[in-house]
């Protein structure tokens, strides 16, 4: 999965007043990048689809209140990180009342061979990050690829700065761990 990175010269203005088409605007501009961001909570597909419009509806709705006291991409982070917390949250809630369900897996399709061993180490690399604590891979996330900075992901998530730097270190020694020692998947 890769991350759409957004620039910093975007600003509030650029979408008020609020009419249709700016809100189509908006929605178009921060929709990829927000639904990037949720896929990293490890929702289900149709979960972090609606967390991506709630956030964006949330988003819209508070524009005009917009202080901008940060980027607007950075405010706009911090509402889809917050919904994707509470799409995490009702999901855990639901899954631990249900009775575990059999899923079969889609088919994969066939690729070439010399696609085989880059994906591979695609779902090498998934399958690690998702072993992380959901703090660690939700800031390298946003860090490697979204590009956000230590200061603006302690914006989106709430944390200091210094938590932050060390959820980058922790996340980074344990991915570095788990592939120099050659750990097979679990």
């Amino acid at each position: 999965m890769v991350g759409v990175a957004m620039s910093t010269d975007v600003t509030a203005a650029d979408y008020l007043p609020l009419t249709e088409a700016t809100a189509r605007r908006f929605v178009d501009r921060f929709s990829a990048p927000v639904l990037s961001q949720l896929a990293r909570f490890r929702l289900p597909a149709d979960l972090a689809e609606d967390a991506a419009q709630e956030a964006l509806h949330r988003a819209l709705r508070a524009l005009p209140r917009f202080r901008g006291d940060s980027a607007l991409s950075t405010w706009v982070y911090r509402i889809a990180h917050r919904e994707g917390l509470r799409a995490l949250e009702r999901w855990q809630r639901r899954r631990a009342r249900e009775a575990p369900i059999s899923a079969l897996g889609e088919p994969q399709a066939e690729t070439a061979p010399d696609l085989v061993a880059q994906e591979d180490e695609l779902q090498r690399l998934r399958r690690a990050l998702d072993t992380l604590p959901d703090n660690h891979r939700l800031a390298l996330g946003y860090h490697y690829l979204e590009g956000l900075s230590v200061a603006e992901i302690a914006q989106v998530t709430g944390a200091a700065q210094g938590t932050v730097k060390a959820w980058l270190k922790r996340g980074r020694d344990r991915l570095r761990e788990r592939f120099a020692n050659g750990k097979k998947d679990d």
